[in-house]
């Protein structure tokens, strides 16, 4: 416990009985910019606490801690002795800290969870929209396995057994615990998923050490992720089959969401934010205020996509929804004006049955439309712009397959003619069989 800090005008009854009444409280300066404060009034005192910081937002804070022990036998609760208000001010410093400057005071070691918990922070801090499923992430699958560590004792030994149960664990569909990986693919998407798990918690971890709350990353440094994971079956539809699964949408609405997705793929949470005022016909783009990584981007549109959304804005007020939910729900009952991911889920489900296509979810629109760039030989780089990738990696491992056959189709169309070598004419003969 912290020792109390002297005062002999407050420190008890009698002596708290000889000062003047006032509304203004006496203070006793415990830090800077930290102190007790007590009001005498007519039939008792009280216990205030306050709190400045020139530099934080608020720069001052105050709060009532209880009354005084003066006509009463202090309880620790409402009423406080002149040690008890002192350590009650001791622990509400901390809140008050927190609410000013929006960092937390810690005791005790500096834990695995904690360092999840900053991260998270942080993130906000600097708009990832990510940040919840990774709370997700971190609470099913870290915080119980590794949260109450200390960070500084982490071990290789202890991460990749950790990595290893979670590459090994049944995968998790809404909450629940599904089987365990048996295929070759299933044991590929549970490794992967290990990996971007743990990239995620080494993040967390490597922030701890650059704000000074880890000594080292020792512990953590040589760790490997696990090899020969990037290979997913990305799923993408023929123009045949888009047309099949535009036409068999049951409801307007939901037909315009799709033919958006083909048009821009853009993810369903960007299109169901657009507002008419984000399309902009003089440049033939959408703008996407809000993506998945927090990068704004515009999607620049083909001919046949600037006709869609030219129709759909037209009419509209500046911020009213693009693609609104406008058909009835059947089984909320209500019509909020918005999609939710699990109607999607089942109206996909059903317009795939009809539309006689393999069962997909509508991300896969978006490696639909990132194909058919790709196929058609636009630079990896434009496709990244379109897709608010930073870089082209993420298109390159999904989708560099399909570049062979558009990059051999611009080899032999761009590149210069030598006249470097005459043909003879001589061509090869085949072998008889038997000859």
């Amino acid at each position: 416990m912290p020792r109390t800090k002297p005062d002999p005008s407050l420190k008890s009854r009698d002596s708290r009985s000889k000062l003047l009444r006032r509304h203004n409280p006496y203070w006793q300066v415990m830090e800077k910019g930290r102190a007790l404060g007590y009001r005498k009034g007519e039939k008792g005192g009280n216990w205030l606490a306050k709190y400045y910081d020139p530099l934080a937002d608020p720069t001052r804070l105050q709060v009532k801690l209880g009354a005084a022990d003066d006509n009463s036998d202090p309880d620790g609760k409402m009423v406080l002795s002149f040690s008890q208000a002192q350590e009650a001010a001791r622990e509400w410093f901390k809140v008050a800290f927190h609410k000013a400057t929006g960092e937390r005071i810690r005791t005790g070691p500096y834990t695995v969870a904690n360092a999840v918990d900053d991260y998270l922070e942080d993130r906000k801090k600097h708009g990832v929209k990510t940040a919840t499923r990774m709370r997700w992430d971190f609470d099913a699958r870290v915080i119980s396995a590794l949260g109450d560590i200390q960070a500084s004792k982490l071990t290789k030994r202890r991460i990749e057994v950790w990595l290893e149960e979670v590459a090994t664990s049944p995968a998790r569909h809404r909450g629940k615990e599904g089987k365990a990986p048996e295929t070759e693919d299933e044991l590929r998407a549970r490794k992967a998923s290990a990996n971007r798990i743990w990239k995620n918690l080494k993040a967390a971890l490597n922030l701890a050490v650059r704000e000074r709350k880890v000594q080292s990353d020792a512990g953590w440094k040589e760790v490997k992720p696990f090899k020969g994971t990037h290979a997913p079956r990305i799923r993408f539809l023929n123009v045949a089959e888009q047309q099949r699964l535009v036409n068999a949408c049951p409801t307007p609405d939901f037909r315009c969401l799709i033919q958006a997705g083909l048009f821009t793929g853009a993810r369903e949470s960007e299109l169901t934010r657009l507002r008419a005022c984000d399309f902009d016909e003089t440049s033939g783009a959408v703008f996407i205020e809000f993506s998945k990584s927090g990068k704004q981007r515009y999607i620049t549109l083909t001919a046949e996509g600037l006709d869609f959304f030219r129709e759909r804005v037209a009419g509209l007020q500046a911020d009213a929804p693009i693609f609104p939910r406008i058909s009835y729900d059947r089984t909320d009952k209500r019509n909020l004006g918005g999609w939710s991911r699990a109607e999607l889920s089942r109206m996909m489900a059903k317009v795939c049955t009809d539309a006689e296509v393999e069962p997909m979810v509508f991300h896969e629109l978006r490696h639909t439309y990132a194909s058919g760039l790709v196929n058609e030989g636009l630079p990896l780089i434009f496709v990244a712009q379109q897709l608010g990738h930073r870089d082209t990696r993420m298109v390159e491992d999904h989708y560099g397959h399909l570049c062979q056959s558009a990059k051999a189709d611009a080899v032999r169309k761009l590149a210069p003619v030598l006249g470097i070598f005459q043909s003879a004419g001589v061509t090869s003969l085949k072998i008889a069989e038997g000859g």
